[in-house]
C-alpha cells in the first residue's frame, strides 16, 4: 500500500510539472518584455488642458530634452501651468512655473525649472505644424542656444508661399547652427506649402517632439483673442495634468 501511494504521488507530481510547462508555453503567460525608450520604443505624452487634450511623442535622439520633460511631468511640474504666450499663425507656449499663480497683472515667460539644457538641434527635425520645441533666450544673450528647462512651444505656423519661404531660407543661412542640414528641401517645402509651419526657426531651436493627435486643441488655443503680452484674454488657458507612457515604435516612428 505504501509503495502504491509513493508511485501515485510521483505520478501526480509529474502531471503537475507537465501542466506547468504547458501553461508557460501558452501565448500571454510568459513575462512581458519591459518597453524602454530608445530601444524599440518611445515616450508618449498626454497633456490634458482646459481646452482639450493634446498627445505628442518625444524623440529619442534628443535624450536630454526627452528625459527632462518626462522627469518634470512625472513630478507634476506642469499641472496648472498657463499657456502664457499665444501667437496666431505661429505657436502656443507654456512651461513657466510662476504662471500657476495666474496673476492678472504679471507678465510670464521668464521662469523655468532653475537650470538650462544644452541644445540638441537635430537637422532632420523642422518646424512643421505640430512640432514641439524648447523655448530659449535669444542668440545675443544665449549664443550656445541652450534651452529653457521647462518652457516649450507647439508650432501652428501658417501655409508658406514663395515670398515667405525665400525669407525663411535667408534666416536659416544667417542663423542656423547647421545651415546645410536645416535647408528647406523639396520634401519640407511641400509640407510648408500645404500643412504650414514656421520655417524661419529651422536649425536654431531644439525640436524634441511631435503632436500625434489633438492638433484641433492646439489650433483652438492658437485662435483665442490675446492681450498686448500675447496672453489669452478672459479665462486662462492652462495645463490640467500630463501623463507619460512608453509606446512600442512603429515603422513610421523610426
Amino acid at each position: 500500500m505504501v509503495g502504491q501511494n509513493v508511485k501515485l504521488g510521483q505520478k501526480i507530481r509529474c502531471l503537475l510539472a507537465a501542466v506547468s510547462c504547458c501553461l508557460l508555453a501558452l501565448p500571454g503567460t510568459a513575462k512581458k518584455k519591459t518597453l524602454v525608450a530608445g530601444q524599440g520604443a518611445h515616450y508618449e505624452v498626454t497633456m490634458k488642458t482646459s481646452e482639450g487634450s493634446i498627445r505628442f511623442r518625444l524623440f529619442n535622439d534628443t535624450p536630454k530634452h526627452r528625459d527632462n520633460f518626462v522627469k518634470l511631468a512625472e513630478r507634476g511640474f506642469y499641472d496648472n501651468v498657463l499657456f502664457h504666450r499665444v501667437i496666431r499663425d505661429f505657436m502656443i507656449q507654456a512651461g513657466d512655473p510662476e504662471s500657476v499663480e495666474a496673476s492678472q497683472v504679471k507678465v510670464y515667460g521668464n521662469a523655468d525649472a532653475g537650470y538650462k539644457l544644452d541644445a540638441e538641434i537635430v537637422p532632420r527635425y523642422y518646424h512643421k505644424r505640430g512640432a514641439v520645441a524648447a523655448a530659449r533666450e535669444g542668440d545675443e544673450a544665449n549664443p550656445s542656444r541652450q534651452s529653457s528647462s521647462s518652457q516649450f512651444y507647439i508650432v501652428t505656423g501658417r501655409v508658406q508661399n514663395d515670398s515667405t519661404l525665400t525669407a525663411a531660407r535667408n534666416k536659416i543661412a544667417e542663423r542656423a547652427a547647421d545651415p546645410e542640414g536645416a535647408q528647406i528641401t523639396a520634401e519640407r517645402e511641400k509640407v510648408y506649402r500645404t500643412v504650414g509651419g514656421a520655417p524661419h526657426l529651422d536649425g536654431s531651436y531644439t525640436i524634441f517632439g511631435e503632436v500625434v493627435s489633438g492638433m484641433g486643441t492646439v489650433m483652438k488655443i492658437s485662435k483665442l483673442p490675446t492681450d498686448s503680452q500675447d496672453r489669452p484674454k478672459g479665462e486662462d488657458v492652462y495645463i490640467k495634468n500630463v501623463k507619460i507612457k512608453t509606446v512600442k515604435d512603429r515603422k513610421r516612428d523610426k
